[in-house]
């Protein structure tokens, strides 16, 4: 196997938890069998990071890049002088160095950088959702997609930030290596379950979480590590030691829904995952994912779910087929 080029671009101001985040499970996937050689670039030795810690080892920025390289742009602090001169410098490294046989991969604010090198105009990208409207306002030649994971056009991955750039790793990991090895690297991770690029940035995985209360999350976490289990609301209460209508109650105070809602959504969110990721039957995604039939599958589907199950796959399907055009996949046969 081929030994693929990672290089992470390091600048004043960069985000440790954004760096950290894509390069922890390249570094992980190691141990699995994938063959990846990290470097972190940038134009400053010495950078001082948005948390305030100044890295070493920063290597300077190489005059060329290998074939089949990938370049992360990790987030960095949008401050009142962006773009800073650092900033400027990288921006026109990266308009000068990167070629159609790179994979240039953004996270969270990243991409205003790429868009300052003009690599990003006339294509679809995304950012995270407190930064997409000024991204679209302060560079019009981009189409910025909202609430999206990550976004490809072309030799371009884009993605929202933070847990959102593990995601995108993650998905390299599985097209570099192959999808055993990104399993195993989520698995480390203790990730619960990668997400696709078309899944939206506020997932069921997500948007019922943000409260304190540790019942609540025990039920919680019961529930995603085994959705398929018949689960009662009496069991539930049972776990955590109170009553049904207690936890419904805390429930519904701290996750906003009932827990047999959240259950059906965490259900849904699994189906959508095994249809994105599989060619298996409605039948079996049903199955694996939790439901007791297709059709309650669709009942749980139109209520949380602004598409049908089969909508959702053939749009999948037509996504992955338009961006064949210019993803790994291709380059894997040409550097192969």
């Amino acid at each position: 196997m081929n030994v693929t080029e990672v290089y992470f671009l390091v600048l004043p101001g960069t985000v440790l938890m954004d760096l950290a985040g894509v390069g922890e499970p390249f570094r992980f996937a190691k141990r699995f069998g994938g063959e990846f050689r990290l470097h972190f670039i940038g134009p400053k030795s010495l950078p001082k990071t948005f948390l305030g810690l100044t890295l070493q080892g920063v290597e300077e920025l190489p005059q060329s890049l290998p074939s089949g390289a990938i370049i992360f742009v990790p987030c960095v602090a949008l401050t009142p002088d962006f773009p800073r001169p650092e900033i400027g410098q990288a921006a026109a490294w990266l308009a000068e160095v990167v070629k159609p046989d790179n994979l240039l991969c953004t996270v969270c604010t990243g991409a205003f950088l790429a868009a300052l090198s003009g690599l990003l105009d006339g294509r679809q990208c995304t950012t995270h959702y407190m930064y997409a409207e000024r991204l679209s306002h302060d560079y019009p030649k981009l189409h910025v997609v909202e609430n999206r994971i990550f976004v490809q056009d072309g030799n371009i991955y884009s993605s929202a930030g933070v847990t959102a750039g593990v995601d995108l790793a993650l998905h390299l990991i599985s097209e570099y290596a192959n999808p055993l090895v990104a399993r195993e690297v989520a698995k480390f991770l203790v990730i619960y379950m990668r997400r696709s690029g078309a899944d939206p940035q506020l997932s069921p995985w997500l948007v019922h979480r943000n409260h304190i209360h540790p019942r609540i999350h025990e039920v919680q976490d019961m529930i995603i590590r085994d959705p398929c289990a018949e689960w009662t609301v009496a069991e539930l209460a049972e776990r955590i030691h109170t009553s049904p209508r207690n936890l419904t109650r805390l429930f519904k105070a701290h996750a906003g829904i009932p827990p047999l809602t959240y259950l059906r959504k965490v259900r849904t969110a699994g189906a959508k995952e095994l249809m994105t990721n599989s060619n298996l039957s409605m039948e079996r995604v049903a199955e694996m994912a939790g439901f007791t039939s297709t059709e309650q599958m669709r009942r749980a589907w139109r209520k949380f779910e602004q598409t049908h199950p089969a909508e959702r796959r053939r749009t999948i399907r037509e996504d992955q087929g338009r961006a064949m055009n210019g993803s790994k996949s291709s380059y894997a046969q040409s550097f192969a």
